[in-house]
């Protein structure tokens, strides 16, 4: 056997052991809703009212923020790519805090703000009573919508300052009307991006729990994700509806992740990426910054304002007083024997090993998925590893592996341990590992390692001393990006976490729940000011890098 067939060897043995991890579950959940019932009993479950309502609002909430979040990104697309404001890079990085941050604290900053003896109601008893329509699926849509909204104008905003305006100034030319310019030109060119935008926004809200998990249920609006976990864990269970939920749910997503990779492989126009025109229009300025500036307040100072304003509340009742006002639940955070210190400690300690592993998995795919020594086919399959975890809902696989390890694993003894939960979190954010050091990948120089053999025998030694030094910004991007995914995971944790164990988000969701709210937030407080500060650091190494 030469080295390319043993190398050949190792990559296919790693991929089957990859997939068995992310496919594996997947097709016990499938097998499971197939051969656990006879066709006629699954359909009989399928119908019921429950699964139906479900089905339904997770369609609503996700087409609803897929509009919505349209309508809010492409006026601010347009904004930072047509108008001076573009140049504060401050800007574009306050823009994308709401996604930053976790959705349930989102989530829980709107109830206490707008809730019945809330923050606004302590304010304003006449004003608070105007926005009780916030408590309905409409204003849930709406808070969904502010927190998806960066993804929508991440993606317009690059499609905007890559469009040619030699298209349009060229139809002018000629005569064509503005309408024909619209329909004929910039409609055709743009759907693509679109396109592209509204499934991954539709997926994303399909697989949302933290906010179902909150505000839906705070307003009786169940979906998929929260159904399935109703069934897992609260009496009485039902883990049959709680797989066939799964499945349907994990239908949804696979349905939305394929057409979304057939458009990314379709032939489409060519963006050149010209320099697009800025306008110098006083109004249009005045206009774009009033937008911007509401969108901030609404998006991020008010939720953020809330839940720090609970952090400090020695009593809820007493509201807006300064005497109300206390530090004591932020000191309670640095006892060593108090919940949220061991909380924080148990997340700390998972984040930094599954973000490890999450970097040396994702290092073999991306270099298996660009090495020209393997054969092609299992380059294509290393790149399906590293990208189908984007398919799969985090609630759905949870459930799936719970399947896995409680039923056809049995026998390894890992059901209930910390093991499960690793695996997890590892496959879920897998994909932004992979893409950042494929990038990473493909920029860098090989020739530069051929040179360094010449001079160089010691291959650990060339791999320290240029390869690190090289590739230690996506390293570290990676690395951050994974730790913070995973100090902010909600249902997962809640699923698979072992009896007795917490973590950041599972404290933060059950003070929710109990009704502790100060306690909770200042632990959310501190989580966003890491999560902002871990994504300033991840942002700044890729700037310079």
């Amino acid at each position: 056997m030469n080295r390319r067939q043993g190398l050949i060897g190792l990559s296919v043995g790693g991929s089957l052991i990859l997939a068995a991890i992310i496919i594996g579950p997947l097709i016990g959940l499938v097998g499971q809703t197939l051969l656990g019932q006879a066709p006629a009993a699954l359909w009989h479950q399928l119908i019921q009212s429950q699964n139906q309502t479900s089905l339904q609002h997770s369609l609503f909430l996700g087409v609803g923020t897929m509009v919505l979040t349209t309508l809010i990104a492409t006026p601010l697309a347009l904004i930072m790519t047509r108008t001076p404001l573009a140049q504060y890079r401050w800007l574009q990085g306050l823009l994308l805090v709401p996604f930053m941050t976790p959705p349930y604290i989102n989530a829980m900053g709107w109830i206490y703000f707008f809730q019945p003896h809330g923050l606004l109601a302590q304010l304003s008893p006449t004003w608070h009573q105007h926005f009780q329509w916030l408590f309905s699926p409409a204003g849930m849509v709406l808070i969904m919508s502010l927190h998806l909204y960066p993804i929508a104008y991440l993606g317009l905003q690059t499609a905007f300052s890559q469009y040619n305006r030699r298209w349009t100034e060229a139809a002018t030319v000629h005569g064509v009307s503005k309408w024909r310019q619209l329909t004929r030109i910039s409609l055709p060119v743009m759907a693509v991006p679109y396109l592209a935008v509204w499934l991954l926004v539709f997926t994303k809200t399909l697989a949302e729990f933290g906010t179902p998990a909150t505000f839906g249920r705070n307003i009786h609006f169940e979906v998929l994700t929260t159904t399935i976990q109703k069934d897992l864990s609260q009496w009485p269970l039902d883990f049959q509806n709680g797989v066939l939920t799964g499945t349907i749910l994990l239908g949804l997503a696979l349905t939305a992740w394929i057409v979304q990779q057939w458009l990314s492989r379709r032939p489409s126009v060519t963006l050149t990426g010209q320099e697009p025109i800025i306008t110098t229009r006083r109004g249009l300025i005045g206009l774009a910054s009033s937008y911007t500036a509401l969108l901030v307040g609404v998006a991020i100072i008010l939720p953020y304002s809330a839940i720090l304003a609970q952090s400090l509340f020695k009593q809820r009742s007493l509201g807006w007083q300064l005497s109300n006002l206390t530090l004591v639940h932020y000191l309670e955070l640095l006892r060593f024997d108090s919940p949220a210190f061991q909380a924080m400690l148990t997340t700390l300690g998972l984040a930094l090993l599954i973000s490890s592993l999450n970097v040396l998995i994702g290092l073999y795919l991306s270099l298996g998925s660009l090495t020209n020594h393997l054969p092609n086919w299992l380059r294509q399959v290393n790149r399906i590893l590293g990208a189908l975890p984007l398919a799969i809902p985090n609630v759905v696989l949870a459930l799936s592996l719970m399947i896995l390890f409680s039923q056809w694993l049995a026998f390894t003894k890992l059901y209930g341990t910390l093991a499960i939960l690793v695996i997890a979190d590892i496959t879920l954010f897998l994909p932004t590992t992979v893409q950042y050091l494929t990038a990473a990948l493909k920029t860098f120089d090989g020739s530069l390692l051929q040179s360094a053999r010449v001079f160089e025998p010691n291959f650990v030694r060339i791999i320290r001393k240029i390869a690190l030094p090289i590739l230690w910004p996506a390293l570290a991007n990676s690395l951050i990006m994974a730790f913070i995914a995973t100090s902010r995971e909600l249902v997962v944790a809640l699923l698979l976490l072992p009896s007795g164990m917490t973590t950041v988000s599972t404290y933060i969701y059950q003070s929710f729940e109990q009704g502790e709210a100060a306690s909770g937030m200042a632990l959310a407080v501190i989580t966003v000011v890491l999560t902002l500060l871990g994504t300033t650091a991840a942002r700044r190494l890729k700037v310079d890098r």
